[in-house]
This record gives C-alpha cells, structure tokens and sequence, in this order.
C-alpha cells in the first residue's frame, strides 16, 4: 500500500478522466450521427462510408482508454481495500471497475449486428463471405444507422456511471 499511495491521486485523476473522455467520446458519436441520415436517401454506400469512419475511429481510441482506467481503477480499488477493508470507497471503486466491462459485452454480443452491416455496404467488395456485392436501400441503411445510434446510446452510459462513481470515492471520501 505504502508504494502506491504518491500515485493515488494521480490514478483518481485518470480514472475520472478516462471515463469521462470516452463517455464524452461515445456522447459526440450519438449526437452526430443522425447528420449521416440524409445522406442515406442519396446514397446508402455513401453514408454507410461516414459511418464507417466514426466507428472505426471509435474503434481506436475507446477501447484502449477504457482498458487503462478499468487498470486504474482496479489499482485504487485495491488500494483502498488494503488501507480499510471494511470501509465503503473499495467497494465503489471496485463497482466502478466492474461496470466499466459490460460496455465491451454489450459491444460484442449487441452493436456488432448493425456494424457488420454496415461495413458490408460501405465497402462491398470487402464484405466476409459475399459473392456479390451488397446493396442497400436507403431505408435499409437509415434503418442500420438508426439502430446502431440507439445502441450506442446505452453504450455510453457505462463510462458515465463510472465517471460519476470515481467522482463519488475521490470527493466523498
């Protein structure tokens, strides 16, 4: 304990802001993506392709924030633990390390159905398994888009929740 305890504040810091940066992140992607919509009535593939740059932006960066504050906030998890068993802040912080995952199941075993979609009409010709190309109708695509927008929607919830739990165990305690 004695080792990490120069580190902690820095650890809350970056607990709350990782989660609040990628719940800030996944916020702008929901708030955007709706400006794709009219694109979809003039062409599908074309906004299927602006789509597909949002989401494999997303795809870069998320992921690899929310790993190194779930680490974070496991680590203060821990050490709150080992200074006061008993006592409350652990157990926030270790609630807070364990919602932090269940964005990456609800990604996989959810959104990746009206991604996969997605990424077969923005690019055809790369689509897994396809012998022909694949074409959309707008309303189809508008339809993904939508789908996927009120996925992400829940999505983001998760590192909001845990930035207002990192708040709760830095400030209350």
């Amino acid at each position: 304990m004695s080792s990490l305890h120069p580190y902690l504040p820095v650890l809350k810091g970056l607990a709350i802001a990782g989660s609040f940066i990628n719940g800030g992140t996944l916020t702008s992607g929901y708030r955007l993506l709706p400006a794709v919509y009219p694109t979809a009535s003039k062409s599908p593939r074309d906004a299927a392709k602006q789509w597909e740059y949002f989401y494999w932006s997303m795809s870069a960066t998320v992921p690899w924030v929310d790993l190194t504050t779930i680490i974070a906030i496991g680590t203060l998890g821990y050490a709150e633990y080992k200074q006061d068993g008993a006592g409350l802040p652990w157990k926030i912080w270790a609630a807070a390390a364990a919602i932090m995952p269940v964005g990456w199941v609800w990604v996989r075993k959810v959104m990746l159905v009206p991604s996969y979609k997605l990424l077969a009409i923005a690019n055809p010709a790369r689509a897994a398994g396809e012998s022909k190309p694949v074409k959309a109708s707008s309303e189809e695509t508008v339809g993904l888009l939508r789908q996927f927008n009120s996925e992400m929607g829940f999505r983001m919830m998760f590192p909001w929740v845990v930035g207002g739990l990192s708040l709760w165990a830095t400030l209350g305690f």
